[in-house]
């Protein structure tokens, strides 16, 4: 079992540097850590910049960063990323491809293609990274969205592919994950929508003849009691509340109208779900991305994360806190789900 995890290492809102130094430090000796997701908006910091400097401060940790197919040629992602991953030492680099996106943030970056047609584009955009990855000779592209002539590449990846993540849930979504995706990244959902959501991309991915394996990312409220645990929770849910009409969490926008989002909303409709699994910060964060939790004893999660591991998932992406992010208080934990599970 994988453990990833995401963080705010430079300020969303405000940029700190310095922050993204300790964090470093931090995520480098955590021995349950194997890869940080580096996230993409048009309003954040670069993380093209971000990542390579993360990975020039450590010498283990292995990244996720975020890419947006669009805001630049997929040749020229391709030699930014091989190029990343010889400088890293190779095996520390993974690509997630994020094609959904809200149409707002997207249009800050002068893409107006509609998201079924970001979803096709995303194809050919990896079909073409990968031919950079691969081909040791010069080659020709002619596609829908892209022309190129004569591309070679001198450096390969380390270990001959970059692996390829991505998520979401409309049609668009589940046909680019199954032919191009190396892992399918899932939201929390309730055990039955996990294995509905995994069935899904197994069946489209099968009739490419691809496995692509699963991770689910969920934030965890724990304590010595189911009481503690709980009181951690509503401490979470009472500072979300008190934070209304103000830009200290984010959420999701009101004009997002992906599917994943109101796939999300839709759990609201009862606040505890199986065992542990709660929704209520799905509902205050407007169905924004790892929102969903489990909150109960160590025992009691650890669980439902078996539950979640028999239905297919080989990597669990963890936070807590109010803002979802990674703290030292999982490390002890994270490490027993890799020992357990």
């Amino acid at each position: 079992m994988r453990i990833y995890t995401t963080d705010d290492p430079f300020g969303r809102v405000n940029p700190d540097f310095d922050a993204l130094r300790s964090r470093a430090a931090l995520w480098e000796a955590s021995n349950a850590i194997d890869q940080v997701l580096v996230g993409y908006s048009s309003i954040w910091p670069h993380n093209f910049a971000t990542a390579s400097y993360l990975l020039a401060l450590t010498r283990r940790l292995g990244l996720i960063v975020a890419h947006r197919p669009g805001v630049m040629d997929p040749a020229a992602a391709a030699r930014f990323f091989r190029t990343l991953d010889e400088l890293s030492g190779g095996e520390r680099l993974t690509v997630n491809i994020v094609s959904g996106s809200s149409d707002k943030d997207v249009h800050r970056e002068g893409d107006y293609s509609d998201k079924a047609t970001r979803y096709e584009r995303a194809g050919e955009y990896v079909t073409v990274m990968n031919r950079c990855w691969s081909e040791p000779k010069a080659f020709d592209h002619q596609g829908t969205f892209y022309r190129l002539e004569s591309v070679r590449q001198t450096v390969r990846p380390v270990r001959g592919h970059i692996p390829i993540l991505m998520g979401g849930d409309s049609d668009g979504a589940i046909e680019f994950g199954a032919r191009y995706a190396d892992m399918y990244m899932l939201w929390g959902e309730p055990l039955k929508g996990t294995k509905e959501r995994i069935d899904r991309v197994k069946a489209a991915a099968q009739a490419h003849g691809r496995s692509p394996e699963f991770s689910l990312s969920l934030r965890v409220f724990l304590g010595d009691t189911d009481e503690d645990a709980w009181a951690q929770a509503y401490a979470v849910r009472d500072a979300i509340l008190a934070a209304q009409g103000t830009n200290r969490f984010l959420r999701s926008s009101a004009t997002d109208t992906s599917v994943g989002r109101s796939r999300q909303l839709s759990l609201t409709n009862e606040e505890i779900h199986d065992d542990c699994f709660w929704s209520e910060l799905v509902k205050l964060l407007g169905g924004f991305a790892n929102s969903a939790a489990l909150v109960g004893t160590r025992d009691r999660v650890m669980q439902s994360l078996k539950n979640y591991r028999d239905l297919g998932i080989s990597a669990f992406l963890l936070t807590t806190g109010p803002d979802g992010f990674w703290e030292p208080s999982l490390e002890d934990f994270a490490l027993q789900v890799k020992k357990e599970l």
